[in-house]
């Protein structure tokens, strides 16, 4: 049982409130307004927001493996992680900076990879990790405020947010930078669904494999279903590059249950890995 309350476990960046994990485009509108330039190295230029985020991420981690670990090993799990995070930071992928919402899930995988030696040496596997993240997640989502909710679901699925949607893909498609995203725009054109997203390469996946720790890939695109059952977007998706299917289908459709979690896909990473 968790024994901490509102944990702002999701809070990743100054571009967002609450991270977005990984196929997810639910803050585009708003990123995509932001400034063209990218600083020399955004993630320096945001340190210490994104290592407040992380050590408030690590607080949440404590208090769930405290009860099993005992304080002192969960200290020193959390301490580590702080210090193999704070040394990933100034190395990680320039993927646009401020020109792409999806730079913010790049820290988000440092996370994951900053805690797995840690909790790997505390007889931790993968999968126990990405619970772990899952876990901290879905509760942390509790308390997404349901008017913020609407009102990204809103913007989201308005034609000015798709037409936003749209043109970042287009922008992806360009590879001008070798670590990105590259995502095509699927419209609904009289299928069940409002519309979709395909990627064909994910930034997470390249990042991860550069640091070979592909095994954690997959954990982090689990995270998709509960952020789009909290503003009710309907998420599908039968594919991931991290899955080894060499593409990502993410289709939405307003409304729609999301019937995908942790327990109906934990079965399919557990065969590929």
């Amino acid at each position: 049982m968790l024994q901490f309350t509102r944990r702002s476990f999701i809070k990743c960046s100054a571009l967002a409130s609450l991270a977005l994990l990984p196929g997810n485009p639910f803050a585009r509108q708003s990123a995509c307004a932001a400034s063209l330039l990218t600083p020399e190295n955004y993630y320096l230029a945001h340190k210490k927001e994104l290592t407040d985020a992380f050590i408030e991420t690590l607080q949440g981690v404590a208090q769930f493996l405290g009860p099993e670990l005992g304080t002192a090993r969960t200290k020193k799990v959390t301490q580590q992680a702080l210090s193999r995070f704070e040394a990933l930071l100034p190395q990680l992928p320039d993927v646009g900076g401020e020109r792409n919402p999806d730079t913010e899930f790049i820290p988000i995988a440092a996370w994951y990879i900053a805690l797995y030696e840690p909790m790997k040496a505390a007889g931790k596997t993968p999968a126990d990790l990405g619970k772990l993240i899952y876990d901290l997640n879905v509760f942390s989502l509790r308390s997404y405020p349901p008017a913020q909710a609407l009102s990204t679901k809103e913007n989201l699925f308005s034609p000015a947010g798709l037409n936003e949607l749209r043109d970042w893909a287009t922008w992806t498609q360009r590879r001008e930078l070798s670590g990105n995203w590259v995502a095509t725009f699927i419209p609904s054109e009289g299928q069940d669904f409002d519309y979709g997203i395909n990627y064909t390469e994910c930034g997470l996946v390249k990042y991860f494999k550069s640091q070979r720790l592909s095994e954690l890939s997959p954990y982090v695109c689990l995270n998709d279903f509960p952020k789009s059952q909290t503003l009710g977007t309907g998420l599908q998706r039968t594919k991931t590059i991290a899955n080894g299917d060499g593409i990502c289908n993410f289709r939405y459709k307003k409304d729609r249950p999301v019937t995908q979690n942790w327990s109906t896909e934990i079965a399919g990473i557990h065969t590929r890995n």
